[in-house]
């Protein structure tokens, strides 16, 4: 897309981690954009590199152990790698927002969710205690939370998963960001309120005119929310596309296999397809393809070399020696 369309724009990002052995790659040449106003799902099994690379880009990973070997992370037209501590703060949390993966661990036991969300107002916005409060109740009317004046001086213990969740994304969109990351929002949550969730952020998004980047294993939440796809496999993408190509017409073994795996009506449970082995470990990938000992159409090549994403400068890329579709 034209560089003026885009509000991220993730260019051949690698990231590594140091180890007993050396140092081990986590993610490597990562590169996507996210429209303005648009919404990008990133999936992919877990130990993908989803987070990492979610956490590079708020420049959360603790360095050391982490370090970004190369790359580029665009927020804007801005390097958000190159920015200073302070410059970076005035950033994360401001103009771009993140939904973290466990609304538990994430938000303080020991302050009033009042506080918390309040927090991010007086940080960014320079508001006093008590107006800080009254935005703080206004922000949990606007995503969804009953009784919202009472509910700012509980703790987190006392509220449930779905509310809790509700209050990590009252605290993402406090400031009105440009960009919302969301990792993993529905994770843990029954079905009904994963569709309440969901729904919430497609409302916020339409509202505040945000972009998203959802990161997910659910392809069930991409096909109804998420206008392209990114699928990542051992922290490279294997496949991107806009979510009709991927689910219509999905052409590398790995995205294929994540479909297939997917429960449908009718199926019977002993017959429901799965992807055999696991995701190799950051410090044994092989030589070649990562995916190459789980995949049903691999050749001689896949064991020796690595597939680089093919269809440069189109939409729809893909990283495989013996693609569906030849």
């Amino acid at each position: 897309m034209p560089e003026r369309e885009r509000i991220l724009e993730v260019s051949d990002l690698s990231v590594s981690f140091a180890t007993e052995n050396g140092r081990a790659k986590v993610i490597e040449e990562v590169s996507f954009s996210v429209a303005r106003g648009g919404t990008l799902g990133l999936v992919g099994e877990s130990g993908c590199g989803k987070s990492v690379t979610a956490m590079s880009i708020m420049r959360l990973l603790p360095s050391p152990p982490s370090r970004v070997d190369a790359g580029r992370i665009l927020f804007d037209g801005m390097d958000l790698l190159v920015l200073s501590k302070t410059a970076i703060r005035a950033v994360r949390g401001n103009r771009i927002g993140m939904i973290f993966q466990e609304p538990m661990t994430s938000l303080n036991p020991t302050f009033s969710i009042g506080f918390q969300i309040g927090e991010v107002l007086r940080l960014h916005r320079n508001l006093n205690l008590s107006r800080s409060r009254d935005r703080c109740v206004e922000l949990l009317e606007m995503v969804g939370v009953g009784s919202a004046a009472t509910r700012v001086d509980q703790y987190p213990h006392q509220l449930s998963g779905g509310l809790r969740q509700r209050v990590m994304i009252a605290m993402a969109i406090a400031c009105g960001p440009r960009l919302l990351i969301a990792d993993e929002p529905t994770t843990a949550l029954d079905v009904t309120i994963q569709a309440q969730i969901l729904e919430l952020l497609a409302r916020l998004q339409r509202e505040l005119h945000m972009s998203i980047l959802l990161i997910t294993h659910d392809l069930g939440v991409v096909a109804e929310f998420c206008d392209h796809v990114v699928v990542m496999y051992a922290g490279r993408i294997v496949e991107k596309a806009s979510v009709e190509q991927i689910f219509a017409n999905p052409r590398h073994p790995y995205t294929r296999g994540l479909l297939t795996s997917v429960p449908q009506i009718g199926r019977k449970r002993t017959h429901l397809p799965t992807i055999p082995g696991m995701v190799p470990d950051i410090e044994q990938r092989p030589a070649g393809c990562y995916f190459a000992e789980r995949c049903d159409r691999v050749q001689d090549i896949c064991f020796r070399n690595i597939p680089r994403l093919d269809g440069r400068g189109t939409e729809n890329r893909l990283a495989c020696w013996n693609p569906y579709g030849n």
